[in-house]
C-alpha cells in the first residue's frame, strides 16, 4: 500500500492547510491511497507532528479519522474534503483536521494510513500519535503506508 498527497510539494505540506493563525484555512490535506488489500473495508488516518515533543512536551496530533469506508485497492481524498469515516480528537481537542502551526521554526509532519478489514474500535475522544495507535490496534492493520512534508 502506497499513500501521496499533492498537497505536499517538494517535500513541503501547502499553506492552505496550516492553521489560521499561520495563514492556512486548516484544510485537511488530500490524500491518494494505492495498493489497498483486497480484504480491506476500512481506512484509519493518522497525523501527527513529532517535532513538537520540544514545544509543547508531546508529539501533536493534527488529524484522527477511524474507518473510512471504502471499495476497491485506490482511495482519492480531495484537498478540504472530510473523507467520511468517523472524526477523532486533535491535540486541541478538535475533531478531525487542525492545521499545523510550528512554534518554533520548520517541523516534519507525519500522515500514516492504516487498511483493516473490519471497523477498528478507538476512542474518538482519545488524540492518537501515529506510534500510539500501531502500538494499540496495528494487529488489527492488514497495511499501513505513510507520507511525510514539512511546514514553517
Amino acid at each position: 500500500m502506497q499513500v501521496s498527497s499533492t498537497s505536499i510539494a517538494n517535500g513541503q505540506i501547502q499553506a492552505v492547510h496550516a492553521a489560521k493563525s499561520k495563514g492556512g484555512q486548516d484544510q485537511p490535506l488530500a490524500l491518494t491511497v494505492r495498493g489497498i488489500p483486497g480484504e480491506a473495508r476500512y481506512l484509519c488516518i493518522v497525523g501527527d507532528d513529532p517535532d513538537a515533543l520540544k514545544p509543547a512536551g508531546r508529539v501533536w496530533v493534527h488529524w484522527n479519522v477511524f474507518n473510512v469506508p471504502l471499495q476497491g485497492d485506490t482511495l482519492e481524498i480531495p484537498a478540504g474534503q472530510p473523507p467520511g469515516g468517523e472524526a477523532g480528537t486533535t491535540s486541541s481537542g478538535h475533531r478531525g483536521y487542525e492545521g499545523m502551526a510550528p512554534p518554533d521554526g520548520e517541523h516534519t509532519y507525519r500522515f500514516a494510513v492504516f487498511a483493516s478489514r473490519e471497523p477498528i474500535k478507538a476512542d474518538t475522544g482519545k488524540a492518537w500519535t501515529i506510534d500510539e495507535f500501531e502500538r494499540s490496534y496495528g494487529s488489527q492493520a492488514l497495511a499501513k503506508a505513510m507520507t511525510e512534508g514539512g511546514f514553517r
